[in-house]
């Protein structure tokens, strides 16, 4: 596994992110699947000014 380094925002220049999820409507479906399930958004957030330092998806194998 990737050891993960420090994070920094990019905009204001804080070192402390936060994380969060979306949920529900704030899911992700691939495009080319019909029944897909989706899949919570997760997020990295500057805790300073609120900007979104980085999003993934929760469940990337549904995208293959």
């Amino acid at each position: 596994m990737m050891e993960e380094k420090e994070k920094k925002c990019p905009i204001c220049g804080c070192e402390h992110i936060g994380k969060g999820t979306q949920y529900s409507y704030g899911k992700m479906f691939p495009l080319d699947k019909v029944f897909s399930k989706g899949s919570e958004v997760i997020a990295e957030i500057c805790t300073d000014c609120g900007y979104i330092v980085s999003m993934r998806v929760k469940d990337p194998h549904d995208f293959k």
